[in-house]
């Protein structure tokens, strides 16, 4: 057994490594490791481009020292052809020729010797002395001038000075008959030849080393100088030997210090050296290297930074973007396996794939609480069903459950009796509702997809005290109203509906009967209206017809005995009793015209209510207005009548009660009515209170008003309100027909 810190750290470096976390990080490495590659493959191709770019740098310096032996021949052609042509040369005297060559080797100090001979080979003049050159020249070269006529380079290495060797140029003299009557001759020792190729150094980087060696492995050139100089052999016989077996190349060697260095080589032909010339180019290999090195140094460093702070980015960010969240998933997870359905991951529900994993873990939750409340909901209804079936018998009122589709599901035996019918099973076109049929109040027919069940079922709204009639299957018809609330589960939602059906036959024949008393109460009103205005007629005519001439007669008497000369003395009696009987029949007067002013028959309501206006505004001292539509025929009686009576009241409540200033009457034509209103700045007062006042019999005017709008199917509005005046608003039919009585 291992003690249990051990187990601890290996559990925590399991959870590290074997961490999300840690596998990101892995990823990002994984991710740079293509860069690291191809940085990598960068620099081998940088090193690959360096050394094909220094044996190309070895080709051009081959080629640029073959080009400056040419120029070297070249100048020492020339230099020749000068002399030999020159009078000094040419006048056979030695001590002219010694002194211009004397001369001339002063001006060109890189040649080893310059003479002339005669044609048999015998020295004639030369800058060396005799002892130290001998006094012959080469018969071979001796011949080839003579025989060609011309410039003429003699065999490498016939001649030595000081032990190295040296390459003779001659060049015929010419007399006046242009025979060759001497040979002037050039010796240039191979330090000259290095000297010439020296001028090339410029091509030679810093660091680098340019040799040049002939066929025998002699050096020829050596860059910069060192202990191995010119006509020394090559130390390093093996890599001669694979020089000297090859045109050209690149070989990495090791020096003579031990460092590894590359060296590049060609072969150019030479009119100097038989059999060609070798330019070897070596650089150690940091230095060739050291740019590309260098580069990839930097590229690392670059990359090392970049792939540092990606781990650090990637360690923070896959805290916020993927380990924080995959936590959550797995808390919620554990939390689902404890059984709360309730729990989720509260994450965003992105395109991506975590985004997608959450939300179907958030769906698949979601989804199992769903279910786990549909199995919830089942079992409370069965509960609630079971509950119903027990007490639905017991319920006085007709009562059946339906489902959300309008299935009916259950009903009691109220229900039954009330149908009239036991609903068959399956029977599709009766949901909703168990009867047979279903009516509107007006008698009109009413499917059962219109019965206030699915109203319900449709709206959600609980429906109350809807009227509607049943039809039972022998033909009768029964007046119900129908109270429906849903039904819904602990959720709230709507898993069915509950109607309620309550018989209301006797109520409607109530309803009939008290219609029937109601119509023969107005009926009554009506007439005991006309009666009233009949009497008021009657009474007007037989005050102004038959009192009124008693008292105009009994007036005209009395006015013939104030004349008569035999009354001196009663006068004053008789003055007094005229003014009395004047004063009864003004009185008279006003009362007919209060009682039925003959205008509103023989002219009509406008001219009556114009006039009836103006009369109350001038006893009250009140500023009238009076607008009306014109009227094109005249006016049922009755509504005439009707319309007087409230201008008649409420004109009578202005003088009396409003203290108004102004009041205005309008009579206008809207709608099919004749509306009526009359307005006043008065005092105005509180309606509700008012008409409180008037059910306890207080104000018998507003009632009065109401009631005769109301008996020819017109109505009456107040507004008015303390210190803002009143508007008194009737209106009636503008046709009306008497009802049968």
């Amino acid at each position: 057994m291992l003690p249990f810190n051990v187990r601890r750290l290996l559990d925590v470096i399991s959870r590290v490594f074997l961490g999300l976390r840690f596998r990101l990080l892995l990823l990002v490495l994984l991710v740079c490791a293509p860069l690291i590659a191809l940085t990598l493959h960068t620099a081998s191709s940088e090193r690959r481009r360096a050394v094909a770019a220094w044996n190309e740098r070895a080709q051009r310096v081959s080629r640029q020292a073959r080009q400056a032996e040419e120029d070297l021949l070249g100048q020492t052609r020339q230099l020749l052809l000068a002399v030999s042509e020159s009078s000094s040369v040419q006048s056979g005297n030695r001590q002219t020729r010694q002194k211009s060559l004397d001369e001339m080797f002063a001006n060109y100090p890189g040649y080893a010797n310059l003479g002339v001979s005669d044609t048999n080979g015998e020295v004639l003049a030369s800058v060396v002395p005799l002892g130290e050159l001998g006094n012959q020249v080469d018969r071979t070269f001796l011949h080839r001038v003579l025989t060609t006529r011309t410039f003429v380079i003699g065999d490498y290495a016939t001649v030595f000075t000081n032990g190295k060797p040296d390459v003779t140029f001659g060049c015929p003299v010419f007399d006046e008959s242009d025979h060759v009557q001497a040979v002037l001759f050039a010796t240039v020792g191979l330090g000259r030849l290095a000297g010439a190729r020296s001028e090339l150094s410029a091509l030679v980087p810093k660091g680098a080393t340019w040799t040049e060696i002939d066929r025998n492995g002699t050096v020829l050139v050596r860059y910069p100088a060192s202990r191995l100089s010119w006509g020394q052999p090559f130390p390093d016989r093996a890599l001669a030997k694979t020089i000297l077996s090859q045109s050209d190349g690149i070989l990495e060697v090791q020096e003579l210090n031990g460092s590894t260095a590359f060296c590049a080589f060609a072969w150019g032909d030479s009119h100097v050296v038989p059999g060609g010339v070798a330019t070897l180019l070596s650089m150690p290999k940091h230095v060739l290297f050291a740019a590309a090195n260098r580069a990839l140094l930097h590229s690392l460093m670059w990359l090392g930074s970049a792939m540092t702070l990606a781990l650090v980015l990637g360690w923070a960010g896959s805290n916020f973007l993927v380990v924080r969240p995959v936590k959550t998933l797995v808390r919620a997870t554990a939390l689902l396996a404890t059984g709360d359905l309730s729990t989720r991951t509260g994450l965003r529900h992105g395109k991506d794939e975590l985004g997608q994993l959450t939300r179907n873990f958030d769906l698949m939750a979601k989804a199992l609480e769903q279910r786990e409340l549909e199995r919830q909901l089942a079992e409370e209804t069965l509960q609630t069903r079971d509950n119903m079936i027990r007490e639905l018998p017991l319920l006085p009122a007709a009562v059946c459950v339906c489902d959300q589709s309008g299935v009916v599901e259950l009903y009691n035996r109220t229900a039954v009796e009330l149908w009239g019918w036991e609903p068959p099973d399956q029977d599709g076109s009766r949901r909703f509702c168990g009867s047979y049929r279903l009516f509107h109040p007006d008698g009109t027919s009413m499917s059962h997809s219109e019965s206030p069940t699915a109203e319900v079922l449709r709206t959600g709204v609980p429906l109350r005290n809807k009227e509607l009639v049943i039809g039972r299957p022998d033909g009768s018809r029964v007046p119900v109203l129908a109270n429906v609330v849903p039904l819904r589960d602990r959720e709230g939602s709507m898993i069915g509906a509950v109607s309620c059906y309550q018989d209301i036959t006797e109520r409607k024949q109530i309803e009939e009967k008290l219609q029937e008393s109601n119509n023969n109460l107005q009926l009554l009103s009506r007439r005991l209206v006309e009666s009233q205005e009949t009497e008021r007629r009657h009474i007007a005519r037989e005050l102004h017809d038959e009192v009124g001439q008693t008292l105009t007669v009994a007036e005209m008497n009395l006015q013939a005995m104030v004349r008569s000369p035999g009354a001196v003395s009663l006068r004053g009696r008789l003055k007094e009793s005229l003014q009395a009987v004047e004063r009864v029949l003004e009185q008279v007067r006003d009362l007919s015209l209060n009682l039925r002013p003959s205008m509103l028959d023989d002219l009509g309501l406008e001219a009556a209510l114009r006039w009836y206006t103006k009369r109350q505004a001038a006893l009250a001292e009140l500023q009238s207005k009076f607008r009306a539509d014109a009227m094109e025929n005249r006016l049922d009686p009755v509504v005439e009548t009707a319309c007087f009576r409230v201008a008649q009241e409420a004109l009578t409540n202005v003088v009396r009660h409003a203290r108004a200033r102004v009041v205005a009457v309008e009579l206008l034509k809207l709608d099919g009515h004749l509306h009526l209103f009359v307005r006043d700045d008065g005092a105005g007062f509180d309606v509700v209170a008012l008409r409180g006042q008037a059910v306890l019999g207080a104000s018998l005017g507003l009632l009065s008003m109401e009631e005769r709008a109301t008996l020819i199917d017109g109505a009456l509005e107040l507004k008015s309100a303390p210190g803002q005046g009143t508007e008194v608003h009737a209106w009636f039919p503008l046709k009306w027909r008497t009802p049968d009585s």
